[in-house]
């Protein structure tokens, strides 16, 4: 890792203590190492709160490299759906049946919020892993940092049964941190999360988890471009 990636991964664990002090951390548990195993494509089922809204249902499908999500309003049905792949995407919001362009590394949840994830990084924060290239913080305990897939990531690791607590992420050319907080202590794959980036904020609360086959892309990707705003 070069100095840049060290200097900013030493800022953005900075501005995560400040905005979400933390209780001194721990030295890291034995076998956390196994955390760096790839994710196996899953589907999972979430109440949702984001964007001034709860009671919201998220659907997921994921295989590390692509990434479907829909998002559904009770009763109202689905309010969007997305294909995310690791050049972008596309999403479809049901009140106008048209597809949108999704930048790179950009995951909606509807009401115009976004967070800065791409299928890969999203994968490993909904299945409690961490970037197989990670490694430990010399001076801060519990903790162990990576750079890859141009995001650079700092996670405090707890035990006795290893898994992350808190996941700090940036892209690597700058920009707002992502801050991941579990809510949960119970088996690898976290059952509530707290994600903040500048003012955006959502929580999710999982129902159900499978493993699954990896996703094949909608039929909604056959829908017209949406026209161009002035």
């Amino acid at each position: 890792m070069g100095r840049r990636s060290v200097a900013l991964l030493a800022v953005v664990a900075a501005a995560a203590g400040c905005r979400h002090a933390a209780p001194p951390a721990a030295p890291l548990p034995a076998g956390w190492r196994t955390l760096t195993e790839a994710p196996r494509p899953f589907s999972a089922l979430y109440r949702l709160a984001c964007c001034g809204h709860r009671g919201l249902v998220l659907t997921v499908r994921g295989d590390g490299e692509r990434l479907a999500l829909a998002v559904a309003v009770p009763p109202g049905g689905t309010a969007l759906s997305a294909w995310v792949g690791p050049d972008g995407g596309f999403v479809r919001r049901e009140k106008t049946g048209c597809r949108e362009p999704l930048a790179p590394g950009e995951l909606p949840l509807g009401g115009g919020a976004s967070l800065p994830l791409d299928p890969a990084l999203a994968a490993l924060l909904l299945t409690g892993r961490l970037p197989a290239d990670a490694r430990e913080v010399p001076l801060s305990p519990g903790w162990v940092e990576a750079a890859s897939g141009g995001y650079l990531w700092r996670a405090q690791v707890a035990g006795p049964e290893p898994h992350w607590t808190r996941v700090v992420v940036a892209r690597s050319g700058g920009g707002t941190p992502l801050t991941v907080v579990r809510r949960d202590e119970v088996g690898a794959v976290p059952h509530r999360l707290e994600l903040s980036v500048g003012s955006t904020a959502a929580e999710l609360d999982l129902q159900a988890w499978r493993p699954d086959a990896p996703p094949s892309p909608p039929a909604w990707l056959s829908a017209p471009p949406c026209e161009a705003r002035p």
